[in-house]
């Protein structure tokens, strides 16, 4: 459906990030019941602000994506849906945020109008400068756990906080990385920022962000008084490696598509909640 598509609802996956705190902060399976419901707005209002974010950057990015390989297929570039709906279905989506964001107090709407700037700051500026990028990428990530956590007032273990920004950095990478073999040459064309970077330094960063998440992750489960968190390592391990497979020796790297369609990457989150969930309650 065109309209599903344009709003990305698949990529709200990624939102499921506001419900980390609930889990990891959850001293018993009552105190998740009674919380349940703020975490489950707080990931509403992020999924609809997240799409009206994606609507305003394809009506931006119009001409270009076109002439992408991959992006002139969504519903804009094809002809599918058209500017004008695309511009109410953005609008509606912002409000239903903002309306939802009310109902969990002034903090969590400070929380929201910091994602949607810094997503405002990436595609008007960020998305071309060398490594701002990435990281403004991952400091979107960052706020989701924030708001998940200031919806269920909770406060945020710092090795949480750096275990999810270099996870994120991992990602974002590893889809540069895609990036560069999908467009090749022409890359630069469709992507300002590519011309900055090579396969062979993105690899180095890869390697880098993804020994800092396994080296805080381990200290984070080290950190809580559960001694039995410590099994979940080789499962993010793993999953940390299949990802890593999946941008050098499959060719590809788009996180919400691997993360959903890759049985392997699938199968370890599957486990890693299940344990999580054993260890924790």
């Amino acid at each position: 459906m065109p309209y599903v598509r344009l709003l990305r609802v698949r990529q709200w996956v990624k939102n499921f990030l506001v419900l980390v705190p609930l889990v990891f902060a959850a001293p018993s399976p009552e105190w998740i019941l009674r919380n349940l419901p703020h975490a489950l707005l707080a990931f509403l209002s992020f999924s609809f602000l997240s799409s009206a974010v994606y609507v305003f950057n394809d009506i931006r990015d119009l001409e270009k994506d076109r002439l992408h390989p991959v992006k002139r297929r969504r519903p804009l570039p094809s002809g599918k849906v058209s500017v004008p709906v695309a511009v109410v279905l953005s609008v509606v989506m912002l409000l239903l945020s903002l309306l939802i964001g009310y109902t969990l107090g002034w903090v969590f709407i400070g929380v929201l109008v910091a994602y949607a700037l810094n997503n405002l700051l990436y595609t008007l500026y960020l998305k071309n400068l060398q490594l701002f990028d990435i990281f403004s990428i991952a400091l979107g990530f960052v706020l989701r756990v924030y708001a998940g956590a200031v919806a269920i007032d909770v406060p945020v273990s710092t090795y949480l906080f750096l275990t999810i920004f270099f996870l994120a950095l991992f990602l974002a990478i590893g889809k540069r990385r895609y990036e560069i073999l999908l467009l090749g040459d022409e890359g630069k064309n469709h992507r300002k920022v590519l011309k900055h970077y090579s396969v062979y330094y993105l690899d180095q960063l890869m390697n880098i962000s993804a020994t800092l998440t396994l080296v805080v992750y381990t200290l984070y489960t080290l950190e809580r008084n559960n001694p039995l968190m410590v099994f979940t390592v080789p499962i993010v391990v793993f999953g940390l490696f299949r990802y890593y497979h999946i941008t050098h020796n499959l060719s590809r790297g788009e996180p919400s598509d691997d993360l959903l369609s890759d049985p392997l990457i699938l199968l370890s989150g599957l486990t890693y909640a299940l344990v999580v969930v054993a260890v924790m309650l």
